[in-house]
């Protein structure tokens, strides 16, 4: 696959999630709303969040690159892969915030933990 086919895929599903996270806004009640509601509308925010993320750090990259000339297919596919792990990087720490704040347990050191655990596992693979 080329890099537009996937650029195009990652606006077309956040597209997608984001529609499903505002019809689960609308419709749904979260005071009488069961647990499958819940878990869609934290897949559907992960998802969303995710794209939203990865297109970001896609194109913080590409503006950050301080060479004229075009970047390579492969270089150009390789920092999207890098974006989208760490979209989701990101997007793993905003529900696990979310759940931990739903259920009054978010404190200061469980959010460190939380991103010290993230962090050391964007460098290990990074490393890799």
């Amino acid at each position: 696959m080329n890099l537009l086919a996937y650029l195009v895929g990652l606006v077309l599903v956040s597209v997608i999630a984001g529609a499903c996270l505002a019809a689960i806004l609308v419709y749904f009640n979260p005071f009488t709303s069961g647990l499958l509601v819940f878990i869609l509308f934290y897949l559907s925010l992960f998802i969303a969040s995710t794209s939203v993320f990865t297109l970001i750090g896609w194109i913080i990259r590409v503006i950050s690159r301080k060479r004229t000339s075009p970047l390579p297919k492969k270089e150009a596919i390789h920092r999207f892969e890098i974006s989208f792990r760490q979209g989701m990087f990101l997007s793993a720490i905003l529900i696990a915030s979310l759940i931990l704040q739903s259920k009054d347990i978010l404190l200061w050191w469980n959010l460190l933990i939380l991103m010290l655990v993230v962090g050391l596992s964007e460098w290990w693979l990074s490393r890799r």
